[in-house]
């Protein structure tokens, strides 16, 4: 198997082929995280707590409580209103990924068998294989279920002995998920592969949902040597790959925050402006960033399934598609 050759392959295809941006940008396959920071100012007590300004506060959970109660009460309904309009957001993207990311997948392999494919037959594809899509995901996430609600048991049950002072459970709680994290760690490496090998087992062999993970698990241990390789390598190239999307980026934002923090400094009105305008940018480079490398991760994944095996699951011809695509050869 070329190792290199599919990261080559993968960047020109993605390259080449930009609706391909659209698509792999919903298509799920990406991820991201941010963190928060809460700081009140020194020398002031925070609403809600008691003591004298400048030493630690203990917060007052009643008035606490009192405050959001009054909260939920007074604006009850416009909460029920974004609660339904959240879930119904959440549904019609989780909707849309499933067939972004059949599309993805199908028209990556259609350009690595340098079959004339485009837009239309893409999310052609995509449509026809949705609910099978969307049943593969809700098994992957069944899947990872027990784990998540294993860890949030034992983070809750952690913070609740400690705060009643019970530390000699807390720190054994402690202890024990210390040593669960080994194998819940590669228990997630392992519903990765499945999610990767899986999906392009449904789209490409046109396979269940049940049978698409099957497929993805014998693949892993049948291959499990190539398979690693190629998720190291797409570590490796994600990580360069960042590096210089960072660089890249620096160029054009770092003398736009140079600017703003004298304008700040200076306390200059021309801060907003400049702001709306680091908006503007930010948004449209981020989109087309996300899209290619998004395309690009799609595309790798792709080619490496069709490399990693040459005796695939007998299949069946899709009606409206045209037919599965055999592996390419090593």
């Amino acid at each position: 198997m070329q190792y290199m050759d599919v990261v080559t392959r993968s960047f020109r295809i993605s390259w080449r082929h930009r609706y391909l941006w659209l698509i792999a940008l919903f298509s799920g396959e990406g991820a991201g995280a941010g963190g928060f920071n809460f700081n009140f100012p020194a020398g002031r007590a925070p609403t809600g707590t008691t003591g004298t300004p400048g030493s630690p506060q203990a917060p007052d959970f009643t008035a606490i409580q009192d405050q959001v109660t009054h909260f939920l009460t007074d604006y009850a309904g416009l909460i029920a209103i974004l609660v339904v309009a959240w879930i119904a957001l959440v549904v019609v993207f989780f909707i849309l990924s499933a067939v972004c990311e059949g599309a993805t997948v199908r028209a990556s392999a259609e350009h690595d068998a340098d079959r004339p494919w485009g837009l239309r037959m893409a999310w052609r594809a995509g449509r026809h294989t949705m609910w099978p899509m969307i049943r593969f995901r809700l098994l992957i996430f069944l899947l990872g279920l027990p784990v998540a609600v294993v860890a949030i048991a034992l983070v809750a049950a952690s913070v609740i002995a400690f705060a009643g002072n019970n530390n000699g459970l807390g720190f054994g709680l402690v202890i024990l998920g210390v040593l669960l994290l080994l194998p819940v760690i590669v228990y997630a490496i392992y519903l990765y592969f499945l999610d990767r090998l899986g999906a392009r087992a449904l789209v490409l062999e046109q396979v269940g949902a049940r049978d698409s993970i099957v497929r993805a698990h014998r693949l892993l241990f049948k291959r499990l040597g190539r398979t690693l390789l190629v998720w190291l390598l797409a570590i490796a190239v994600g990580f360069a790959v960042g590096i210089l999307t960072a660089c890249a980026l620096a160029i054009v934002f770092v003398p736009l925050a140079i600017v703003g923090g004298l304008l700040v400094a200076n306390n200059s009105s021309a801060i907003v402006p400049l702001a709306v305008l680091a908006a503007v940018v930010v948004l449209p480079v981020s989109l087309v960033i996300g899209g290619f490398l998004s395309a690009q991760s799609s595309t790798y994944w792709t080619l490496a399934y069709r490399r990693l095996d040459l005796d695939p699951l007998p299949l069946t011809p899709p009606s409206p598609p045209p037919p599965p695509l055999a592996p390419q050869p090593s």
